[in-house]
């Protein structure tokens, strides 16, 4: 049986010169292939060929008289015979091939021994020496791992104290915390001993709160029978008190009008039979007291016409000539200007003080004849001016109290801080100004706005060092300027013919 090597070269040089005999004949063909498997011994062989066509015979081979003969086909092709008889010229030409095979195996075992065996040296000591490598890529590979797993363990054991140690401090804590438990667990007994004796404590002063309760209870309804006793005692006291007060109350303006009538009595007195005439004697206004004989500043009575009651005004009887009846005043701040429609049509405060004489009784005194007007005012620094006008007038109240101004003159600026003609008055509670703003309510108090105008002196009083940038304190923009409040005002009337 032919040797391994020698097989395998044979059937190489088998393959190459069947491959180029198929490149040959498919360049000629340009046909198909066909496979064909042939099983020689232990080997088998695959042999891929082109279709054969027919070729003149071969030289021989090797120069013996056994050389191989290719079959060549039929003298007349039949078309219908033709894939039977293409098998069978292949079949001739594979055991003409395994022929040839064997001869060129002899051949190669002839001449060829000496060389196989150098080739199979050659490979065993190339193999020798790639094994020789790869053992040494393995020893340096092993040492490497080695030296891996060295460190490795190192680590492993550096770790492992670690974690024994880390062991033994959770021990020691562990401990701790179980002592830490019982000494607890000894609190908690001790508390909840005393916890214990606190219920029964609270149990026995619940009992007795409840008792205390009770007895409060008790007294409480003890002292509301009382209270309802006290009450109607109670009562009739404040009853009692009632009346006293009204009494007193009675007696407080007989005295305050005694006081009055004394004071007038010795002003009359010192002024002599002019001023006792003049008190005989009923006047419109202070002008006419003024006529009677009655010079001395001070609180008078006029009878005001189509005004059923009298009323007591201040009649200022020195400056400018004398004979003013004061319609408003501004000293203190002891009266409450932000009063509303009413107050301001009937009048409110002491003619002695600050006060607003009313809109109707200025309206019925200004109606019957010529009237002019004076307002006087102070700063908080001392300086005084003066704003008189010539012709003043106040509608009715149907009229919603218009002003109608005229001639004005005096030291409280270049010109009036009132407007001359057509203003209406309004209050907090009657906006009849020419703005859709409610200067009233905004600037406070009830004057002559306007579209909320130059001038308020019926506005918020403001104490000193609080009078500035006050745009609803007591104002005359002409002059101290629109938002600084002043000290005090006076505002009078007399008829022009003095």
């Amino acid at each position: 049986m032919p040797s391994r090597p020698a097989m395998l070269l044979s059937g190489l040089l088998l393959i190459v010169a069947t491959t180029t005999v198929a490149q040959r004949r498919g360049q000629e063909a340009g046909g198909r292939r066909r496979a064909h498997r042939v099983q020689h011994g232990q080997c088998s062989y695959t042999f891929v060929l082109p279709e054969p066509e027919p070729c003149p015979p071969e030289p021989e081979a090797f120069g013996g008289s056994n050389s191989l003969q290719r079959d060549s086909p039929a003298a007349a092709l039949n078309l219908g015979d033709w894939p039977t008889q293409r098998v069978r010229q292949l079949e001739k030409m594979l055991e003409n091939n395994t022929q040839w095979l064997q001869k060129l195996e002899r051949y190669i075992q002839m001449n060829l021994r000496l060389e196989l065996a150098q080739a199979q040296q050659h490979m065993v000591q190339n193999q020798t020496a790639t094994m020789l490598e790869l053992g040494t890529s393995l020893l340096n590979q092993t040492t490497a791992q080695t030296r891996k797993l060295t460190d490795v363990e190192a680590q492993v054991l550096n770790q492992t104290s670690r974690m024994e140690i880390q062991l033994l401090e959770t021990s020691l804590s562990t401990n701790k915390l179980e002592k830490q438990l019982l000494l607890q667990g000894h609190e908690l007994h001790r508390l909840q001993g005393h916890n214990s004796a606190l219920e029964t404590r609270v149990q026995a002063l619940e009992t007795q709160q409840q008792a205390e309760l009770a007895s409060l209870r008790g007294e409480k309804e003890r002292l509301r029978r009382l209270l309802g006793r006290q009450s109607g005692a109670l009562a009739g006291l404040e009853r009692s008190l009632r009346a006293a007060s009204s009494n007193s109350s009675l007696l407080q303006r007989q005295q305050s009008q005694l006081l009055e009538s004394v004071q007038r009595l010795v002003r009359v007195v010192a002024q002599g039979p002019a001023s006792m005439r003049a008190a005989e004697q009923v006047f419109q206004d202070c002008a006419e007291i003024q006529r009677s004989g009655a010079n001395a500043s001070g609180i008078y009575t006029i009878h005001v016409a189509n005004v059923t009651e009298p009323r007591k005004v201040f009649c200022d009887m020195e400056a400018s000539g004398g004979g003013w009846t004061l319609i408003q005043r501004r000293e203190n701040g002891s009266m409450n200007f932000q009063r509303n429609w009413k107050d301001y049509k009937q009048g409110f405060g002491n003619p002695a003080g600050e006060h607003w004489l009313g809109n109707e009784v200025v309206h019925q005194l200004t109606s019957r004849a010529a009237y002019s007007l004076r307002v006087e005012l102070q700063d908080w620094e001392g300086n005084e001016a003066y704003a008189q006008y010539e012709h003043f007038q106040l509608g009715s109240e149907g009229q919603l109290y218009r002003l109608s101004l005229s001639g004005y003159s005096g030291s409280a600026g270049r010109q009036s801080s009132l407007v001359l003609q057509g203003t209406n008055f309004s209050t907090r509670d009657a906006d009849n100004d020419n703005c859709l703003c409610k200067c009233a309510q905004m600037l406070s108090g009830g004057w002559w706005f306007d579209a909320c105008g130059l001038s308020n002196l019926n506005g918020i009083y403001y104490p000193a060092r609080h009078h500035v940038r006050k745009l609803n304190g007591i104002r005359w923009h002409y002059f101290q300027g629109p938002s600084y409040s002043l000290r005090s005002t006076r505002m009078m009337v007399r008829p022009t013919d003095i």
